[in-house]
Protein backbone atom coordinates (compact mmCIF):
# COMPACT_ATOMS: atom_id res chain seq x y z
CA UNK A 1 0.00 0.00 0.00
CA UNK A 2 1.30 3.71 -0.78
CA UNK A 3 0.50 6.47 1.38
CA UNK A 4 -1.52 9.10 0.75
CA UNK A 5 -0.36 12.39 0.19
CA UNK A 6 0.57 14.75 3.32
CA UNK A 7 2.02 17.96 1.33
CA UNK A 8 -1.26 19.53 1.30
CA UNK A 9 -4.03 20.16 3.52
CA UNK A 10 -7.01 17.99 2.10
CA UNK A 11 -8.76 15.66 3.99
CA UNK A 12 -7.56 12.00 3.14
CA UNK A 13 -9.68 9.22 1.20
CA UNK A 14 -12.70 9.48 -1.47
CA UNK A 15 -13.47 12.94 -3.52
CA UNK A 16 -16.73 12.67 -1.06
CA UNK A 17 -15.43 12.98 2.21
CA UNK A 18 -18.94 13.03 3.62
CA UNK A 19 -19.38 9.49 2.56
CA UNK A 20 -16.50 8.48 4.78
CA UNK A 21 -16.93 7.49 8.51
CA UNK A 22 -15.50 5.58 11.61
CA UNK A 23 -16.55 1.75 10.77
CA UNK A 24 -14.55 0.24 13.25
CA UNK A 25 -12.56 0.33 16.54
CA UNK A 26 -9.59 -2.01 17.20
CA UNK A 27 -7.65 -2.59 19.69
CA UNK A 28 -3.62 -3.23 19.10
CA UNK A 29 -0.71 -2.71 20.66
CA UNK A 30 1.03 0.79 18.65
CA UNK A 31 4.60 -1.13 19.06
CA UNK A 32 3.13 -3.77 16.64
CA UNK A 33 1.60 -1.52 14.46
CA UNK A 34 4.19 0.65 13.91
CA UNK A 35 6.64 -2.44 13.55
CA UNK A 36 4.14 -3.13 10.60
CA UNK A 37 3.22 -0.14 9.08
CA UNK A 38 5.56 2.25 10.22
CA UNK A 39 5.68 5.85 12.44
CA UNK A 40 2.42 7.72 11.54
CA UNK A 41 2.23 10.05 8.26
CA UNK A 42 0.29 12.87 10.34
CA UNK A 43 -0.02 13.83 13.65
CA UNK A 44 -2.91 16.23 14.82
CA UNK A 45 -2.62 17.39 18.36
CA UNK A 46 -6.71 18.21 18.25
CA UNK A 47 -7.83 14.90 16.64
CA UNK A 48 -11.04 16.65 15.51
CA UNK A 49 -11.85 16.85 19.36
CA UNK A 50 -10.57 13.67 20.06
CA UNK A 51 -7.14 14.78 21.56
CA UNK A 52 -3.80 13.93 19.91
CA UNK A 53 -4.10 11.38 17.06
CA UNK A 54 -1.46 10.29 14.98
CA UNK A 55 -3.05 9.18 11.65
CA UNK A 56 -1.73 6.90 8.79
CA UNK A 57 -3.59 6.71 5.27
CA UNK A 58 -3.26 4.61 2.33
CA UNK A 59 -3.99 3.86 -1.39
CA UNK A 60 -4.25 -0.08 -2.15
CA UNK A 61 -2.83 -1.02 -5.41
CA UNK A 62 -6.64 -1.67 -6.18
CA UNK A 63 -7.11 1.88 -5.93
CA UNK A 64 -8.92 1.49 -2.44
CA UNK A 65 -8.15 4.32 -0.15
CA UNK A 66 -8.58 4.69 3.34
CA UNK A 67 -7.09 6.39 6.61
CA UNK A 68 -6.54 4.51 10.23
CA UNK A 69 -6.35 6.86 13.25
CA UNK A 70 -4.63 5.76 16.78
CA UNK A 71 -5.92 8.26 19.67
CA UNK A 72 -3.21 8.77 21.76
CA UNK A 73 -5.73 9.43 25.01
CA UNK A 74 -7.96 6.33 24.67
CA UNK A 75 -5.46 3.98 23.48
CA UNK A 76 -7.73 2.55 20.79
CA UNK A 77 -7.35 2.86 16.84
CA UNK A 78 -10.38 3.95 14.59
CA UNK A 79 -10.82 3.02 11.23
CA UNK A 80 -11.95 5.57 8.72
CA UNK A 81 -13.48 4.41 5.15
CA UNK A 82 -17.06 3.92 3.60
CA UNK A 83 -19.06 1.53 5.42
CA UNK A 84 -19.63 -0.89 2.83
CA UNK A 85 -15.62 -1.04 2.85
CA UNK A 86 -15.25 -2.24 6.12
CA UNK A 87 -14.39 -5.62 5.58
CA UNK A 88 -11.66 -4.79 2.62
CA UNK A 89 -9.86 -2.26 4.97
CA UNK A 90 -9.38 -5.04 7.49
CA UNK A 91 -8.43 -7.43 4.76
CA UNK A 92 -5.53 -4.99 3.97
CA UNK A 93 -4.58 -4.69 7.46
CA UNK A 94 -4.68 -8.03 8.24
CA UNK A 95 -7.07 -7.74 11.28
CA UNK A 96 -8.90 -11.02 10.89
CA UNK A 97 -9.46 -11.98 14.72
CA UNK A 98 -9.62 -10.75 17.84
CA UNK A 99 -8.45 -7.06 16.44
CA UNK A 100 -11.59 -5.12 16.56
CA UNK A 101 -13.53 -4.04 19.46
CA UNK A 102 -16.40 -2.77 17.56
CA UNK A 103 -17.86 -2.65 14.31
CA UNK A 104 -20.70 0.18 12.82
CA UNK A 105 -22.28 -2.44 10.83
CA UNK A 106 -22.84 -5.14 13.92
CA UNK A 107 -26.40 -5.00 14.78
CA UNK A 108 -27.66 -3.43 10.63
CA UNK A 109 -29.07 -5.93 7.52
CA UNK A 110 -26.67 -7.20 5.14
CA UNK A 111 -26.96 -4.59 2.03
CA UNK A 112 -29.11 -6.45 -0.93
CA UNK A 113 -27.41 -3.83 -3.81
CA UNK A 114 -24.16 -4.03 -4.86
CA UNK A 115 -21.32 -6.89 -5.24
CA UNK A 116 -21.40 -9.33 -3.06
CA UNK A 117 -18.41 -11.33 -2.19
CA UNK A 118 -19.25 -14.87 -0.90
CA UNK A 119 -17.76 -17.75 0.42
CA UNK A 120 -18.04 -21.35 -0.88
CA UNK A 121 -16.84 -24.61 1.47
CA UNK A 122 -15.22 -27.50 -0.19
CA UNK A 123 -19.13 -29.26 0.42
CA UNK A 124 -21.06 -26.96 -1.69
CA UNK A 125 -21.96 -24.54 1.14
CA UNK A 126 -22.16 -20.53 0.52
CA UNK A 127 -22.08 -18.03 2.75
CA UNK A 128 -21.70 -14.27 2.03
CA UNK A 129 -19.33 -12.08 3.88
CA UNK A 130 -20.42 -8.33 2.50
CA UNK A 131 -21.80 -6.70 0.22
CA UNK A 132 -19.98 -3.80 -1.43
CA UNK A 133 -20.54 -0.77 -3.85
CA UNK A 134 -17.22 -1.06 -6.05
CA UNK A 135 -16.99 -4.33 -8.05
CA UNK A 136 -13.10 -4.21 -8.49
CA UNK A 137 -12.49 -3.42 -4.58
CA UNK A 138 -14.71 -6.63 -4.02
CA UNK A 139 -12.60 -8.53 -6.56
CA UNK A 140 -9.63 -7.90 -4.32
CA UNK A 141 -11.15 -8.83 -0.97
CA UNK A 142 -12.12 -11.63 -2.85
CA UNK A 143 -8.30 -12.47 -3.60
CA UNK A 144 -7.18 -11.34 0.18
CA UNK A 145 -9.60 -13.98 1.88
CA UNK A 146 -8.65 -16.65 -0.40
CA UNK A 147 -5.61 -16.61 -0.01
CA UNK A 148 -6.00 -17.41 3.87
CA UNK A 149 -8.60 -19.74 2.99
CA UNK A 150 -8.29 -23.86 3.92
CA UNK A 151 -10.61 -26.00 1.84
CA UNK A 152 -12.72 -22.61 0.91
CA UNK A 153 -12.68 -20.40 -2.21
CA UNK A 154 -13.89 -16.95 -2.18
CA UNK A 155 -16.19 -15.46 -5.53
CA UNK A 156 -18.11 -11.97 -6.57
CA UNK A 157 -21.20 -11.74 -8.05
CA UNK A 158 -23.84 -9.17 -8.55
CA UNK A 159 -27.15 -8.16 -6.44
CA UNK A 160 -30.17 -6.13 -7.15
CA UNK A 161 -29.01 -2.70 -8.38
CA UNK A 162 -25.70 -0.25 -7.62
CA UNK A 163 -26.61 1.28 -4.34
CA UNK A 164 -27.29 4.77 -3.83
CA UNK A 165 -24.98 7.01 -1.64
CA UNK A 166 -25.92 7.24 1.74
CA UNK A 167 -27.15 11.14 2.13
CA UNK A 168 -25.00 13.76 3.91
CA UNK A 169 -25.01 14.83 6.87
CA UNK A 170 -26.99 18.26 7.55
CA UNK A 171 -25.55 19.45 9.94
CA UNK A 172 -21.99 21.29 10.51
CA UNK A 173 -20.23 22.99 8.15
CA UNK A 174 -20.31 22.71 4.17
CA UNK A 175 -17.37 23.19 1.21
CA UNK A 176 -19.35 25.17 -1.83
CA UNK A 177 -18.01 25.51 -5.13
CA UNK A 178 -19.58 28.59 -6.98
CA UNK A 179 -18.59 29.62 -10.30
CA UNK A 180 -18.67 32.89 -12.52
CA UNK A 181 -22.61 32.53 -13.11
CA UNK A 182 -23.23 32.15 -9.81
CA UNK A 183 -24.04 28.74 -9.56
CA UNK A 184 -23.55 26.76 -6.59
CA UNK A 185 -22.70 23.34 -5.73
CA UNK A 186 -22.16 21.10 -2.24
CA UNK A 187 -18.69 18.95 -2.20
CA UNK A 188 -18.92 18.16 1.38
CA UNK A 189 -19.90 18.41 4.96
CA UNK A 190 -18.24 18.30 8.23
CA UNK A 191 -18.63 18.14 11.42
CA UNK A 192 -15.80 20.14 11.99
CA UNK A 193 -15.38 23.75 10.56
CA UNK A 194 -11.40 23.10 10.69
CA UNK A 195 -11.73 20.57 8.36
CA UNK A 196 -13.90 22.26 6.26
CA UNK A 197 -11.73 25.12 5.64
CA UNK A 198 -8.73 22.82 4.88
CA UNK A 199 -10.70 21.33 1.99
CA UNK A 200 -12.06 24.79 0.57
CA UNK A 201 -8.17 26.25 1.04
CA UNK A 202 -6.80 22.65 -0.96
CA UNK A 203 -9.23 23.24 -3.85
CA UNK A 204 -8.71 26.62 -4.39
CA UNK A 205 -5.32 26.45 -4.00
CA UNK A 206 -5.80 24.09 -7.05
CA UNK A 207 -5.84 25.81 -10.67
CA UNK A 208 -9.40 25.49 -11.15
CA UNK A 209 -11.08 27.55 -14.00
CA UNK A 210 -13.44 30.56 -12.31
CA UNK A 211 -14.40 28.63 -9.64
CA UNK A 212 -14.32 29.92 -5.75
CA UNK A 213 -14.62 27.54 -2.91
CA UNK A 214 -15.62 28.88 0.56
CA UNK A 215 -17.09 27.58 3.87
CA UNK A 216 -20.72 27.96 5.07
CA UNK A 217 -22.45 26.84 8.38
CA UNK A 218 -25.17 23.96 7.94
CA UNK A 219 -27.75 24.45 10.93
CA UNK A 220 -29.23 21.57 12.33
CA UNK A 221 -33.01 20.62 10.73
CA UNK A 222 -36.07 20.26 13.74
Amino acid sequence: MKPLPTDRPVVWGDDEPSNRFIVAAAEVPLADFERRWGPAHQRDADGDGWGPTRYWGWRADCGFKFVVAYLEVKNFFQVIAREDELDHALAHLDWWRGEVVWRLDADEPRAKDGWAVYRQDDTGNRHDVCVMGQRSHAECLARRLEARAHKQWYAVEARGTPPVPPPRPREGWAVVRQDEHGNRAEVAVFSSETRARELATAYDAEPRHKQAYFVEHVPPKF
